[in-house]
């Protein structure tokens, strides 16, 4: 029994030398950030850095043994943003007793807060135990420092050259000190353009008016400008104006000869009126009218076709012709008729006018009729209306056989009859 217990003593015995030769393999020399030697937090160090600066971080690392695929990791941890404050080097391999220096870059970004963050260096391969060390750093901002936040256009894809362009800026002070009298100014250098506002004050950060958003900026864009993209800067003046912050973006100009370029020249170039575009019919009674008038703005003469279709409740023609050639500058007229069948539906019904020239249709007008059902009194009006214009014929027509008669009369008298 004393036998297996002086073994099982000795494989923990072993087990824990192996265990800590691993973690002795290397040794951390010597850490240096921005070239000043650094201690272990355990001594409470500081060193002050300013956040949008960049940590050059060296090690000095000796290992015990021969190590293969060795990394050394320098990493900030805390930091509330997706970009990650930390770098490890490729991995390489280590020589017993060789003195090994590494270097890696920490970017520092903007959304830290002044805060304390402790700098963690490890040293690690594949199979060993992670050395590491920690230092404490003290993360600081600028004493005048004004962020420009975000740029808000309007229009904000793309402004056509003779209009207005507006412009917000969103300011954010990361300073120390308050600022007033900030001058904030957006240009179009290239098309000679800029206007001005001023925030009265912005507090330090952390403060509760540490943000604010200019009054919009007006920028009329040139009548001759041309199309293409011109550069937009802002630039913001603070410190009593001796400190500037700038930023660029980018905005695309319309230019008068462009802007349309979406829209096919037939449509440029035709001008299509509808008088109206509802009208109220009988089932099986009278026409109804949709007077339309085509203008053809271009150079050059032009032949439109104008049909109507999709119903099968309804008969449709088109007066005078259907086929019309309007001239350059022309405007011609066409009237588009509907008669309700006697099985119409009633209620509101549609169809369609298509307008079309060299096979390529201009313009679809949708079109309705308000369709009634035929009552007694209105047959009975129609054949009041049809027995009146009825004798009114019959008159004219006794009439002109009047007239006729009499003429005839008057020649008989004065003319020589000839018979063959």
């Amino acid at each position: 029994m004393i036998k297996n217990f002086l073994s099982l003593l000795a494989v923990f015995i072993f087990g824990v030398l192996m265990s800590t030769a691993a973690f002795a393999t290397v040794n951390i020399d010597e850490v240096k950030v921005n070239g000043d030697v650094v201690t272990q937090s355990s001594t409470n160090f500081i060193l002050d850095v300013e956040r949008g600066e960049t940590l050059d971080v060296k090690v000095k690392l000796t290992p015990d043994s021969d190590m293969d695929d060795v990394e050394v990791e320098a990493v900030l941890r805390g930091v509330d943003s997706r970009e990650k404050v930390e770098d490890t080097t490729d991995v390489f391999d280590v020589k017993d007793g060789v003195t090994y220096v590494k270097k890696l870059s920490l970017p520092l970004v903007g959304k830290m807060d002044q805060d304390t963050y402790l700098l963690r260096v490890r040293v690690s391969d594949r199979n060993s135990a992670t050395v590491e060390q920690t230092y404490s750093l003290e993360v600081d901002t600028k004493r005048h420092d004004i962020e420009i936040r975000d740029v808000v256009l309007s229009p904000n894809a793309e402004v056509k050259a003779g209009r207005a362009l507006l412009a917000t800026v969103r300011l954010w002070n990361r300073g120390e000190k308050d600022e007033d009298g900030v001058k904030v100014v957006v240009s179009i250098p290239k098309l000679g353009v800029s206007a001005a506002d001023f925030v009265d004050e912005l507090e330090r950060e952390d403060d509760d008016d540490d943000q604010a958003t200019t009054e919009e900026m007006f920028l009329r864009i040139p009548d001759n400008a041309e199309t293409g993209e011109y550069t937009l800067r802002v630039e913001v003046w603070f410190d009593d104006g001796e400190m500037k912050s700038s930023k660029e973006t980018t905005v695309y100009v319309l230019g008068q000869e462009d802007n349309y370029p979406s829209v096919p020249k037939a449509h440029e170039k035709t001008v299509i009126a509808v008088a109206v575009d509802k009208q109220s019919a009988v089932q099986n009674g009278a026409e109804v009218a949709y007077p339309l008038t085509l203008t053809n703005a271009g150079s050059e003469s032009r032949t439109y076709v104008v049909t109507a279709d999709g119903a099968a409740w309804a008969a449709f023609r088109v007066a005078p012709s259907n086929v019309m050639v309007v001239g350059a500058g022309e405007t011609k007229s066409v009237t588009v008729f509907a008669k309700a069948n006697g099985n119409a539906p009633v209620g509101q019904q549609t169809f369609t006018v298509t307008i079309s020239s060299n096979d390529k249709v201009l313009k679809q007008l949708p079109l309705s009729v308000d369709v009634q059902k035929a009552s007694g009194s209105q047959l009975k009006k129609g054949l009041e209306v049809g027995l009146v214009v009825l004798v009114i014929l019959l008159v004219i027509i006794g009439l002109i056989i009047g007239f006729s008669k009499l003429r005839g009369d008057d020649e008989e008298e004065g003319e020589e009859k000839t018979y063959y």
